[in-house]
C-alpha cells in the first residue's frame, strides 16, 4: 500500500479508500464529566501536543497496543517516568507515522489536570481543562459540531512498514504492562 492509513471506509459499498474527518469537535456528555471528541483532517498528533501545552507538567504516556504485530505483548503500558512537553514532543513525533498512519496503538497523554487520549478511530478526547482546549481548537481551524460521527461501514488498517516502529516503541520506555481494559478496543464506548 503506498499511503498507508488508519482508518478506511466504504462509502456506498464501493471501494476502500482512506476517511477524513470534517475537521470538528463535538462536546460530550460521558458517566463521568463532559469531554470534548476532536477530529481532525489530520495532523493528529500535532493538535494533540497543542492541547498537551493545556497541561500541567509531570506527563505520563499511556501506549495502548491492541494489535501487536511488532512483537510485544497487546496490552496497557504505562510509563514508568514522566515527560516534560519537550521530551513528549521528542517521543510523539519519532512515531508520528505509526501513531497517525496504523491502527495497532491509541497513545493517552495523563496529566493531573487532564487527560488526552488520541485513538485508533482518529479522534482524540479531551478531559480535564476544557475552557482551556477550546482556543487551540478554533486556532487549529476546528468548528464546534453537535456530534463526531465515525464513517459506517469502516476498517482499521495495520502496515508491516511500522512494525519495527511499534517493536522499538516497547524497547525506547520503560514501560508497566497490564492486560488490556475494556474500552481499549473501541474507546468511543467509554
Amino acid at each position: 500500500m503506498e499511503n498507508p492509513y488508519k482508518l478506511g471506509w466504504l462509502p456506498n459499498g464501493s471501494d476502500e479508500m482512506p476517511y477524513q474527518y470534517p475537521n470538528v469537535w463535538a462536546r460530550e456528555k460521558t458517566t463521568g464529566p463532559e469531554r470534548f471528541i476532536i477530529s481532525p483532517r489530520d495532523h493528529y498528533i500535532r493538535l494533540l501536543l497543542e492541547l498537551a501545552e493545556c497541561l500541567e507538567e509531570p506527563l505520563y504516556l499511556l501506549y495502548v497496543l491492541t494489535v501487536p504485530r511488532g512483537g510485544g505483548k497487546a496490552g496497557r503500558y504505562e510509563s514508568k517516568n514522566s515527560f516534560t512537553l519537550d521530551q513528549l514532543q521528542s517521543f510523539l513525533y519519532e512515531y508520528v507515522e505509526l501513531l497517525e498512519k496504523d491502527a495497532r496503538n491509541s497513545i493517552w497523554i495523563q496529566s493531573r489536570s487532564g487527560l488526552l487520549v488520541y485513538d485508533l478511530h482518529n479522534v482524540i478526547y479531551a478531559y480535564g481543562p476544557l475552557e482551556l482546549f477550546q482556543p487551540v481548537l478554533q486556532t487549529s481551524g476546528l468548528s464546534e459540531s453537535g456530534e463526531v460521527r465515525f464513517p459506517s461501514p469502516h476498517v482499521h488498517r495495520y502496515h508491516f512498514q511500522f512494525d519495527e516502529d511499534q517493536a522499538r516503541i516497547l524497547r525506547e520506555v520503560e514501560w508497566i504492562h497490564s492486560p488490556l481494559s475494556p474500552g481499549d478496543e473501541n474507546p468511543n464506548d467509554t
